[in-house]
Formats: structure tokens, sequence, C-alpha cells
């Protein structure tokens, strides 16, 4: 499943979709099933029919690769009871409840979870419209896409306080009440690839893709869930941190990270989309690594090391490197450079005879800073700037 089917799904679910059939599984902490129904879905109130298309939506959500994988099934898995209970669900229209039933037992056996919980689980017949060249939909249909989306979510329970009562027409006290979140792990079969039914797979959402719960994969879906993006970035950070000799490690991690970026985006100026393809091999890395760690030495030692913490996988470039933090830490990142060109000027200043600016006096700008605050009576001591070479006490002109 690529990202523009994954949004043609989404774009599905609302008032006027096909759903056509619910079943659900309320589960309390002591994974005690409360509620257990079988409904159309067609015939639930309007206002219960959104909220489930908005877990609908929301488990189809995250990263396409990251949060939602496509995870692929050997002959052996298709032969395997977790399968066959899948296709059986699928086939039946979730109308075999004891079908559904064994599924939300496998489910409460294997999710590790402290509080309630909710599983809901849709069945669906999608038409799906022909795509033209021009990239337009057409009426006429190339296949019915036949599927079930199974959602866990955590419920919590709302906090009591005051509020409007509707009935008495006051405003009096409100009763805690339990809500279903957002899901936390979905999965949808079969997947949804190349437009069309690919009953060799399943597509599977985790919220956190840090902590996907492989123990749903292996014993709800009977299929292996290799390591996230998420996950391998997680490791090669780790190793990266332990094995680099600099004492900023951190700063170097993030430096890996930003040369990975642009070279994404060098190769999208020549080629738009072109970066999509990059995968993380051993080539891709050792580039990176050697272009911030310039001992060779050292740099063939991460090289190796982190390629070992991938072991033997090869991400998405797009999708290992850690947009977040090149952007959080780019300011602070940028200081430091500057500041060792500083340096780099005056050691040059130094060898040329030149005067090299005086950098101050800390410890007398501070003293003097915290005398104005006292004399003054201010609520915060006056900052000290440093510029020119020189200390300036920024006082508050009130």
């Amino acid at each position: 499943m690529i990202n523009a089917e994954r949004n043609e799904l989404r774009k599905r679910f609302k008032k006027d979709c096909s759903i056509s059939r619910l079943a659900l599984c309320y589960v309390n902490s002591e994974k005690e099933k409360v509620v257990v129904q079988h409904e159309a879905f067609l015939q639930l109130p309007e206002e219960d029919m959104f909220k489930y298309l908005d877990i609908a939506k929301k488990s189809l959500g995250g990263t396409v690769g990251d949060n939602l994988i496509e995870i692929p099934y050997t002959s052996k898995q298709e032969a395997g009871a977790e399968y066959q209970l899948l296709m059986t669900l699928r086939d039946t229209r979730l109308e075999d409840e004891e079908a559904t039933g064994r599924l939300f037992d496998a489910i409460i056996e294997n999710y590790v979870h402290e509080g309630n919980f909710l599983i809901t689980a849709l069945y669906d017949n999608y038409d799906v419209p022909r795509k033209g060249t021009d990239k337009l939909y057409d009426d006429e249909s190339e296949e019915v896409y036949t599927y079930i989306l199974v959602s866990i979510c955590p419920v919590s329970q709302t906090k009591g306080g005051l509020g409007y009562l509707e009935d008495p027409g006051k405003m009096g006290s409100r009763f805690k009440d339990w809500v279903a979140g957002a899901p936390e792990t979905a999965f949808l079969f079969p997947s949804f690839s190349d437009r069309g039914t690919d009953l060799h797979a399943v597509c599977y959402y985790t919220k956190n893709a840090g902590e996907p719960r492989p123990e749903i994969t292996e014993n709800v879906l009977g299929a292996d869930l290799k390591p996230t993006p998420t996950q391998q970035r997680e490791s090669f950070a780790e190793v990266f941190v332990s094995e680099c000799g600099a004492d900023n490690a951190e700063t170097k991690l993030v430096d890996v990270h930003e040369t990975i970026l642009n070279m994404l985006e060098s190769m999208d100026a020549e080629e738009p989309g072109s970066s999509e393809r990059l995968v993380l091999d051993k080539d891709v890395l050792a580039e990176a690594v050697s272009e911030v760690i310039k001992d060779e030495d050292e740099a063939k030692k991460l090289i190796d090391a982190c390629t070992e913490a991938l072991d033997g996988e090869e991400p998405l470039a797009t999708l290992f490197v850690d947009r977040k933090a090149v952007k959080a830490t780019a300011p602070q990142r940028r200081e430091a450079e500057l500041m060792g060109e500083i340096v780099e000027l005056k050691q040059e200043l130094a060898k040329g005879g030149a005067p090299v600016p005086d950098n101050g006096n800390d410890d007398k700008a501070e003293e003097l800073a915290e005398k104005i605050k006292k004399t003054c009576g201010l609520d915060k001591k006056p900052g000290v700037v440093k510029q020119g070479g020189r200390r300036y006490i920024m006082v508050p002109a009130d």
C-alpha cells in the first residue's frame, strides 16, 4: 500500500459509505468482555456512525511504511489458523459470531493494556473505480475490494464536574463516563495494493512506531513484523552515541541525519520524487557518517557498528531520517558552527600578529548585572549580551 491508496480508502469513510457490518467487543481492565455487539452498520444512529468512521480513518493514519506497514504472508503462514480465521471473517462478512468471538479472544489474550479497551471490526465492499491515463476516475469498476478493518482503542474515564443538564435545563453535576480514544493498533485485511485486493498481505497500523506490538502481528495475524524505521533509527542512535569518540556525540548524530536529508533534497532537485527510492544501505550510511566524522578510523568503526545495528535491514532514507531533530537543533548547531569559525579566525589573527579582541570579563559583567537588579528592585537580573568582543548589560527601559 502506498500513500495514495491509503488516502483513497480514507476518503470513503463518510456518511454515504458502503460499510455494511459492525462487530465490537468492550473489554474491562480484568480482560473480561463487558459488551459484544453485531449490527448492520447503516442502521446505526448517524452520530454513532460518524464516531466509528472517525476510528476507521485514524486506523489508516500515520506515516506509510512506519506507522502503517504492509506485512507479507508466506505460503506456510497462509496455511496457519490465524490467516484462515481472517479469511473466514472476510468471507462471512463478519456475520459468523463464533468466528468474530475467536478474533476477539485472540486480541484480548495478546493485547497488553492496563485499562479498558474497545475492539471494533468493520466489513466493507469497495467497488474500485477505474483510473484513466489522465489520473481521473470514471464510473466503470475494475474489481470489488472486500475487506475487514479491525481497530483496538483504549477507553478512559472522563472527569466529573459541573455541566449543563439538558433534561432539567439547568447546571448540575455530571457523572464520570467511559470514552473510547484514538486507536493504538489496527489492521486491514487483505491489503489494498495497486488499487486492488492483495490476499498475500495484511496492512498493520501502530500508533507508536517505536513499540509496534509484535505480539499482535504474530499471534493474531500470524505474520512476522520487521523492525520499523523508528525502531531502526533508535537502535542506530544508541550504537552511534555509545561508539562515537566525540564528546558531542549527540550533536554529531543529528549532523549525520542532516547529511542524509541534504542527500534527499539534492536528489529531488535533480529528479523530483527520486529520493523516495533511496535506501539506507552501507554505501549511503558510509557517505553520511564520513561527512561528519573526519577521522577515517573512527568513521569506519562507526559505520561497521551502525550497519550491524540495522541487522541487515535497509530502511528507506525518507522514513529513517529524523527531520524533527534536524529542525529543532538547527539554531544551536549553527551557533556552535559560528563559534568554531570565531576560534579559527582568532587563531589566524594570532598567527599574523594582529590584536585579538578581548572576550571581556564574564564575572564582572554578571556581578554588575546583579547589583543593578538589587539597586533598581528588578524582578529579574538584566541580561548580559556579548557583541564585538565586549559585554553589554540590557537594562529594562522602565
